[in-house]
């Protein structure tokens, strides 16, 4: 690997170590997990009908994890499921009116906050951002395939 190469991959990796490290702090004082923050913020900020294999497909969680959160906001009151029609058993979760008041009061200023560092950035900034670390993610993708191929075949 080229040291240029190696440098700007290590400056990647840490970069993602502190994003996560800021947000497991951040949720750590709200006496929440990382997981449940994440699902808290799919139901309250991104449009549309989630159901719980979405919200796993989405943050790469667990289907267990994900019922787990799911099973104790129902408990508490904080969401309902329902089927979708024409599935198996796939049921859309609905927040309650306590539910949205409750995720907006954890998750609206942690938003708040994210936007504040975003809007930080110039708008040519943030594309080039996000086009740059999704074409890597993809590439990565790509990669990572190719080397789970590899192992499976015992070339690795």
């Amino acid at each position: 690997m080229r040291s240029d190469s190696k440098k700007q991959l290590e400056a990647i990796n840490q970069q993602i170590k502190d994003i996560v490290g800021l947000y497991r702090n951040a949720v750590g004082r709200l006496g929440m997990s990382e997981n449940e923050l994440w699902v808290w913020y799919t139901l309250i900020f991104m449009d549309g009908g989630h159901s719980q294999q979405d919200i796993c497909g989405m943050w790469s969680l667990s289907k267990q994890t994900v019922n787990t959160i799911i099973s104790n906001m129902v408990r508490k009151g904080f969401a309902t499921l329902a089927m979708i029609p024409g599935t198996r058993n796939r049921k859309e979760i609905g927040l309650t009116k306590a539910g949205r008041d409750y995720g907006e009061s954890i998750v609206r200023p942690l938003f708040e906050v994210e936007k504040r560092a975003i809007e930080k950035l110039s708008a040519e900034e943030r594309s080039a951002c996000t086009a740059a670390f999704a074409k890597y993610v993809g590439f990565l993708r790509e990669e990572i395939r190719v080397y789970d191929g590899l192992e499976k075949e015992g070339a690795v």
